[in-house]
């Protein structure tokens, strides 16, 4: 197994007894807040802010906040999208309070917790991070940004899963399950692996243009190459 980790400037609050918990969610932070003290990750859904998954700590137990809660409010302010209940969350000083208002279901209410400083978050976690990792089988590639979980199939990169970052990039031609990559921009790719290795080489921002068959007919993708995005596991 090939994984690739990286470590945040976050903290978790789980404690080592508790299993890991598998977030099947690709994001970037610029569509995601995570609400340290109660380990929260919230998320635009279905044009709302919804918490996405709550880590179990002692804070959000006592905070009360749940997946799938909608933040409607922060601080007495609408918040209706993540900038400005990033905006808001960033502003209050270690010490203060930070009001949430909350739909659950049908019912309305409130969520509040203390800002804490780093030192303070660090006591309460000892330390402990969030870890982003990207777990890959043999033959098997994920590509959170750009939106496709690829496998090596008949010495060619084929689509295996199309994520919803897919449509951020893909306009003209949308990838389906099942279609063979051949090329990217002008090299000819006969596994995920060598897919993946050409793509990782481009520069952010730089033009991908890649070739899939699909019933035996050739389509074309352009689009700038995305920021990364990561998918979560958090421990």
């Amino acid at each position: 197994m090939r994984t690739l980790t990286l470590l945040l400037l976050v903290c978790s609050a789980l404690t080592a007894r508790q299993e890991p918990k598998q977030i099947t969610r690709s994001f970037s932070f610029d569509d995601a807040v995570i609400l340290r003290e109660i380990g929260a990750v919230v998320t635009p859904k279905n044009d709302k802010l919804t918490v996405e998954v709550v880590l179990g700590n002692n804070e959000q137990q006592a905070s009360d906040i749940r997946k799938d809660d909608i933040i409607l409010m922060a601080n007495g302010k609408k918040v209706p999208t993540v900038k400005s209940l990033r905006s808001l969350y960033e502003k209050i000083e270690p010490g203060q309070e930070f009001k949430l208002g909350v739909k659950r279901g049908e019912q309305l209410m409130l969520v509040s917790f203390l800002r804490k400083s780093e030192e303070e978050m660090n006591k309460q976690t000892g330390g402990k991070q969030m870890v982003m990792r990207m777990e890959q089988k043999e033959g098997e590639v994920l590509l959170p940004a750009l939106g496709l979980k690829l496998v090596t199939k008949e010495r060619s990169a084929v689509v295996e899963e199309v994520l919803p970052s897919a449509s951020s990039n893909f306009t003209a031609f949308m990838p389906k399950k099942g279609d063979a990559i051949r090329a990217i921009n002008g090299a000819d790719v006969n596994s995920a692996e060598a897919f993946d290795e050409k793509y990782t080489t481009l520069e952010q921002g730089s033009t991908v243009t890649i070739i899939f068959v699909r019933g035996g007919k050739e389509n074309t993708a352009s689009f700038p190459k995305p920021k990364p995005k990561m998918m979560m596991i958090t421990r």
